[in-house]
């Protein structure tokens, strides 16, 4: 399991830690960090068009051969990415790395879920949630100290040692499984990966400009996205089988969950944000809040599944739902000259909340699910959590955006209030998950909390 950890780890990591190398590699290759956001986005893109067919691939070829090749992909695409001398070029090579990427996380994920009895997948997936909550906070202060000391090309190359160990671990520890065969749906895959692509870029541009462009690319991914499941229902052989969808705990973990993923997962791109740019901290300065937030996470790591055992998923989801929603709310009222203690000890709060919530969710998602049709489940399970946390930012960059004419309204004025405005529309948005928490039967995930 700690090799799959690892695994997720890297690939998230490398989705955050360029934000704070984009000037500096503006400068080495004679061009603007706004430019040079193409970088990031290729990326994130390569992940969300092809993490749909891990699934089918791992069935196909056998989940060590798949996981085998796509860290290898993953390192080389690395190393080359350290080397690259121009923009097309390191482009070019971001997208390898993502195609590295989407082939390794949802394939580890499959195995280990696979592997795991049902009435210990609490542990097993709540120690898979945590790079998730970790690499986006942490990813902006490592790039950034990685590229002022040693230079951004040492972004990249730190992922080849690391790469080559978990190959090898791989070979060792990882079995090779194939499911039953089937014949690739090329139609499931084409209207799949242009619906994706679109709505990933409408959401990426959104988040920067709101117009017609943006907009247009979100209202016609979300129409492609509306073709392709009336494609997947149909086809006797889909790319992903809906079927996941007819459980009342997978569907909740995937609609009302995806709003709170989105909200709290807003938490690391706001929250540096605010401080830095609202309230005139320093990157440091800053960076000791992100430290309460994550040791918030870290904390209940320890504690989830007592927790779900005593008390069980639903109750869980709607009560600590609102301690999200409340957490949030609070962090609209801190300001520059708020004292740290409270500032840290809301921040404390607000990650064990968070964290506590992912878990839940992350394992109420298959619960229920049958280890037979656990590979599609993974897969549409992983490609809406990555569409997930591109709304996430796009829609906190909205409201800060929205803040700018709407705070006073609610009674924010001085500084950051367009990012406090924010907290609180964040805050709105994960109630969303609190209804769709309290519609689940009282013995949702009953089946990983007894035995």
């Amino acid at each position: 399991m700690w090799l799959v950890t690892g695994a997720l780890f890297m690939e998230i990591l490398d989705g955050t830690i360029l934000t704070t190398a984009l000037p500096s590699m503006a400068r080495t290759f004679g061009t603007s960090a706004v430019a040079l956001d193409i970088g990031i986005s290729a990326y994130m893109l390569a992940l969300g068009v092809l993490i749909p067919a891990s699934s089918w691939l791992a069935d196909r070829f056998g989940s060590r051969r798949i996981f085998v090749t796509a860290i290898a992909i993953f390192t080389v695409a690395s190393a080359l990415c350290g080397q690259a001398q121009s923009v097309p070029e390191f482009v070019a090579l971001r997208v390898l790395q993502g195609i590295g990427g989407a082939m390794m996380t949802p394939v580890g994920r499959l195995v280990v879920m696979r592997h795991t009895p049902r009435d210990q997948l609490i542990a097993t997936l709540s120690a898979l949630i945590w790079p998730a909550l970790f690499a986006p906070v942490v990813g902006p202060p490592v790039g950034g100290f990685i590229t002022e000391h040693l230079g951004w090309r040492w972004i990249f190359y730190f992922n080849v040692p690391l790469g080559v160990l978990a190959l090898l671990a791989a070979l060792w520890l990882i079995p090779d499984v194939r499911g039953p065969r089937r014949r690739f749906d090329w139609t499931g895959f084409a209207l799949t990966a242009v619906g994706v692509f679109a709505l990933q870029i409408g959401l990426e541009h959104s988040a920067r400009r709101i117009d017609a462009l943006g907009l247009g690319l979100v209202c016609a991914g979300l129409a492609m996205l509306t073709i392709t499941m009336a494609h997947l229902r149909r086809s006797p052989n889909p790319l992903l089988d809906l079927g996941a969808l007819k459980i009342p705990s997978f569907r909740a973990a995937v609609s009302g969950g995806s709003l709170s993923r989105m909200a709290i997962g807003a938490v690391p791109f706001l929250l540096p944000l605010m401080m830095q740019a609202g309230f005139g901290y320093g990157a440091v300065h800053a960076g000791l809040f992100v430290v309460a937030l994550f040791s918030g996470d870290i904390t209940m790591k320890a504690l989830v599944e007592r927790i779900l055992r005593r008390f069980g998923h639903r109750n869980v989801l709607t009560i600590n739902g609102v301690i999200c929603a409340a957490s949030l709310l609070s962090l609209s009222a801190i300001g520059p000259h708020s004292p740290a203690v409270l500032v840290a000890a809301l921040l404390f709060v607000n990650g064990l909340a968070r964290s506590l919530q992912f878990s839940s969710l992350s394992t109420l998602a298959f619960a229920d699910v049958d280890r037979t049709a656990m590979g599609d489940a993974n897969g549409l399970f992983n490609t809406i959590l990555q569409l997930g946390a591109a709304a996430g930012v796009t829609a906190a960059a909205m409201s800060v955006h929205a803040g700018d004419a709407l705070a006073g309204a609610v009674g924010l004025n001085g500084q950051g209030a367009d990012y406090r405005f924010a907290f609180i529309a964040m805050a709105v948005l994960s109630l969303g998950g609190v209804i769709s928490a309290l519609k689940l039967p009282h013995e949702a995930g009953r089946t990983l909390t007894t035995g």
